[in-house]
């Protein structure tokens, strides 16, 4: 059971939403770009390794919790691939995404990758992240007295990924052995440790503390192109609102979504909260009026009154 699905980043959306108004001559458009490529390629990853599991028989209760994020007694904060939460044991996976020839040196604790053109980078080690993970969790499970062993496994959701033989001792595998690591822990594991009601139980406290982490980019937002965009146009081509109508000058498209588009676009770039003034000025809308009436068709919540009156966006239900 899939307790917690693994849904896209808001930065992922916020770098997306940015793309989309950012001239492609701006100075920064190659960074923001890049970084918007390498969240493509994890959540791509991520996703290849949970259609995995779709072929994975667990004949008995299960959960699965992907993309926890949590903050621990420290302050600090973890996110976890994914969770899988079983009777016999629990297993937390660290997912890459990465070409090249890896290898770990463990005197310096340094891994690294070298690509086909030769590149050397230094990368974040995927087996301390993952190790933290544990030795967390680790001391969750004894803050609730329970006992089950917790394991942990790196895996490589590209074939591109070459492991050099200095991995051989560390539980890391391309995304195809996965099925055969589950069944070597069941075989280790074979006694049920938590029942049925325990999981569950156990399952829900680690839910609880799920809280998605806001994180902060500096964006170029004075040089975004402002205005209802058209989605079927390139180069930040401006809607005019016609006849209670989102219309493209230049290819003619009506667009019904355009509204709710843009103010999804407000809300990853500019934050939750707008005035009349802000909306206009994103919006490219010349009338207070019209602004105040398009407001009044958005899912907002307003608070105050006349000019010291503002909206704030409301989650969807």
């Amino acid at each position: 059971m899939i307790l917690l699905a693994r849904q896209p980043s808001e930065t992922k959306k916020m770098l997306e939403a940015l793309l989309y108004r950012l001239p492609a001559t701006h100075r920064d458009y190659m960074y923001y770009e890049e970084q918007l490529r390498r969240i493509q390629a994890g959540f791509a990853g991520e996703q290849r390794v949970d259609a995995e599991w779709l072929e994975i028989d667990l004949p008995f209760p299960h959960y699965f919790l992907h993309d926890l994020q949590v903050t621990n007694r420290f302050g600090t904060s973890h996110q976890i691939d994914t969770i899988l939460l079983c009777p016999h044991f629990i297993l937390l996976l660290e997912i890459k995404n990465i070409a090249g020839m890896l290898k770990l040196d463990k005197e310096f604790a340094q891994f690294t990758r070298t690509t086909i053109d030769g590149q050397l980078d230094g990368m974040t080690n995927p087996f301390y992240q993952v190790r933290r993970h544990q030795e967390w969790l680790t001391w969750e499970l004894q803050q609730v007295h329970m006992t089950i062993p917790v394991h942990h496994a790196v895996v490589m959701a590209t074939k591109k990924a070459i492991l050099s033989n200095g991995l051989s001792d560390q539980a890391i595998f391309h995304v195809a052995g996965l099925r055969y690591y589950v069944r070597k822990l069941l075989q280790q594991y074979p006694n049920v440790m938590l029942d049925e009601k325990e999981l569950a139980q156990l399952a829900q406290q680690l839910l609880a503390k799920h809280r998605p982490f806001q994180r902060k980019l500096s964006l170029p937002l004075q040089d975004i192109q402002k205005g209802v965009l058209c989605p079927q146009c390139s180069n930040g081509q401006q809607m005019d609102y016609h006849y209670k109508k989102w219309v493209c000058r230049r290819c003619g498209l009506i667009d019904a979504n355009a509204l709710l588009r843009t103010l999804e676009d407000y809300r990853l770039l500019m934050g939750e909260m707008l005035t009349n003034q802000s909306f206009c000025t994103f919006f490219a809308i010349d009338s207070p009026n019209i602004a105040y009436k398009l407001l009044k068709k958005l899912p907002l919540q307003a608070v105050g009154e006349k000019r010291h009156r503002q909206y704030w966006i409301m989650e969807p239900t």
